[in-house]
């Protein structure tokens, strides 16, 4: 059980970068601390190893496929949360299904501590993210007294009934970001102009708050007028560091506005932006957002993370207008405007 340790090491330096680096993951050390008392209040619970249990080979494979293949997978969270369950499953194939439910709130607790998930509460129920870290402490609270209940009341859960809830939250979540996570479309890294076909633009110099946030990336922002169309560019080139990225609808809701949709829309068979329309008092936005790299272009912020390799060269632009004559309006000329857009030519050694 000590060894099963060891499956931490591959992501320990990506846990470490999210902890110092990213605003939305920096509280996330205090569930691995948090899982020591529960530890402790789990085992002096009283309940004894028992016989080996095979069945926990099925948790056990697939959670060390995503610990140690993050060179295949490529999402050092999956390797995290894999990293966990497969610790877990160790215990359960040691000492039992009984032993290994006593110790489930606490890996339950620990698997709150996995980088991105503040950000993924917080997209799934549209809040912000103090409020999203919020419900991550009460959900740590209430694993210690599911820990204590269960000890007292004697709670016990089948283990047909733990694979079925496995099973539904497993399904859940392919369902919801397979798309997003796995589409990746052709590259498509523009120039921007002067004048793009009938937008008429301008250059806008990034205020200092803007430089200081993409401290290691080249940031680039530009205007564009076309009769009322007053469109708003964000172009940046990646630098080294993943966490001055963030996904748009994030850094939207940050700044109080309130997300009405976010969907993926095919411009192309092969290209395809993510959509967002927001609102914030009597403004009201649509915003197109991707991310591209020189081989492969993605609209998911969760796709880019998973193509996402330092020191190789990365690009996220975000577009947005005023949706005062409505959606559809506004779409048109979104995309007249990007298809009136240049590509970046390649050089031969690309």
């Amino acid at each position: 059980m000590v060894a099963s340790l060891l499956v931490f090491l591959p992501s320990a330096g990506y846990l470490w970068q999210a902890w110092n680096s990213s605003r939305l993951d920096s509280w996330d050390w205090s569930f691995f601390l948090l899982c020591i008392p529960a530890a402790i209040l789990a085992v002096k619970s009283g309940e004894e190893s028992g016989k080996v249990d095979w069945w926990a080979l099925s948790v056990a494979v697939p959670a060390l496929f995503l610990s140690v293949g993050v060179g295949i997978h490529h999402v050092y969270a999956a390797s995290v949360l894999g990293s966990v369950w497969f610790v877990w499953a160790v215990i359960w194939l040691s000492g039992g299904w009984r032993y290994a439910y006593r110790l489930l709130p606490v890996f339950l607790i620990l698997s709150l501590g996995t980088p991105s998930s503040t950000y993924q509460i917080s997209r799934a129920f549209a809040i912000s993210s103090g409020a999203a870290l919020s419900i991550k402490f009460l959900l740590a609270i209430a694993g210690l007294l599911w820990i204590c209940c269960a000890w007292r009341k004697g709670w016990y859960l089948k283990k047909s009934t733990f694979f079925f809830i496995g099973a539904i939250l497993f399904t859940a979540l392919l369902l919801l970001h397979s798309e997003e996570l796995y589409f990746s479309g052709k590259s498509f890294v523009p120039v921007y102009p002067m004048q793009a076909g009938r937008f008429i633009g301008r250059t806008i110099i990034p205020d200092i708050n803007t430089k200081r946030f993409f401290a290691t990336s080249e940031v680039k922002q530009y205007r564009y007028m076309a009769g009322d169309a007053d469109l708003s560019v964000l172009a940046v080139q990646c630098g080294s560091d993943i966490h001055e990225i963030h996904s748009a609808s994030h850094c939207l809701r940050t700044s109080q506005w309130k997300i009405n949709s976010e969907k993926l829309f095919y411009l192309e068979s092969d290209f395809a932006v993510t959509e967002i329309e927001a609102e914030k008092g009597l403004n009201h936005i649509l915003v197109w957002v991707w991310y591209s790299g020189r081989d492969f272009s993605t609209p998911s912020f969760l796709g880019f993370r998973r193509h996402f390799r330092p020191g190789m060269e990365y690009h996220t632009y975000q577009i947005s207008i005023a949706a005062t004559d409505g959606v559809e309006q506004s779409r048109a000329i979104l995309q007249e405007f990007i298809e009136a857009l240049p590509q970046e030519v390649k050089s031969v050694e690309q």
